[in-house]
């Protein structure tokens, strides 16, 4: 669960960062935002999330089958 709260915190971080630069009009931080890390860190947050899933997914399985 702690990997889908890490990976859901992040990306809150990477939608706050677009917010913000919509809302301060800043090219320093639309050129942080459109950069290739903060991809990346996008796509390591869905990662994470995806995983934190299947695991509480895993655990729910293991506590109706036992």
């Amino acid at each position: 669960m702690s990997y889908f709260v890490f990976g859901a915190v992040l990306l809150a971080l990477i939608l706050g960062l677009f917010w913000l630069k919509d809302e301060l009009r800043s090219p320093r931080l639309a050129r942080m935002a459109y950069s290739e890390l903060t991809a990346r860190l996008a796509v390591v947050a869905a990662g994470l999330m995806l995983v934190g899933v299947i695991v509480a997914a895993g655990q729910i399985w293991r506590w109706l089958t036992s």
